[in-house]
């Protein structure tokens, strides 16, 4: 279970960082979250070797030479915000840094509204287009699967390191969306 308790300490934290600034490029706060995900646990990783799993990331979804800067805004918003709602389930381990959890979960919710400040309106007249758009379906059915692993292996500590792992391994996948990103239309 998460500390509120923390929360006051994590919005210090947040906001003396360089996320409390806006403009386009979400190369920083993204910079922040992996190394918030490196920190936030020191459990060593043998004990849950039988946990491993490929959560097959839909590389095509952010990736490709026809990559349009609309798609990347819809993909960037969606990863955020489905990263986000994992680690909001108040099921997270109890041994995790759970400062370093509140400020996880609070550059995730800064770099969504600095997103949608970054690309005003764009963000939701995009939202329209994500039940029709093959590279969001590949995501949600991702989020999906990385959310029915959690509950099948009920939580677990193990589980949550898995995810823990791949949820960093997504952000190197954000590379060329935020890219896209910094180019204006």
């Amino acid at each position: 279970m998460m500390n509120w308790t923390l929360l006051p300490v994590a919005l210090v934290l947040l906001c003396s960082s360089t996320l409390c600034s806006l403009g386009c490029d979400l190369t920083q706060g993204l910079q922040e979250d992996v190394s918030l995900l490196y920190q936030m646990s020191t459990f060593s990783l043998l004990s849950c070797l039988k946990d491993r799993t490929d959560f097959k990331f839909p590389e095509e979804a952010v990736e490709g030479s026809q990559l349009q800067r609309e798609n990347a805004i819809v993909i960037v918003n969606e990863t955020l915000q489905q990263i986000f709602n994992i680690f909001s389930l108040n099921t997270t381990p109890a041994e995790w840094n759970q400062t370093q959890l509140i400020q996880l979960l609070m550059g995730l919710d800064q770099q969504l509204e600095q997103l949608k400040s970054c690309v005003g309106q764009e963000v939701e007249w995009k939202e329209h287009l994500k039940s029709e758009n093959p590279r969001i379906q590949a995501l949600q059915t991702y989020f999906q699967g990385i959310n029915q692993y959690l509950q099948d292996k009920e939580y677990s500590r193990c589980a949550w390191e898995m995810v823990r792992i791949e949820i960093r391994r997504i952000f190197l996948f954000m590379d060329k969306p935020i890219r896209k990103l910094r180019k204006k239309a």
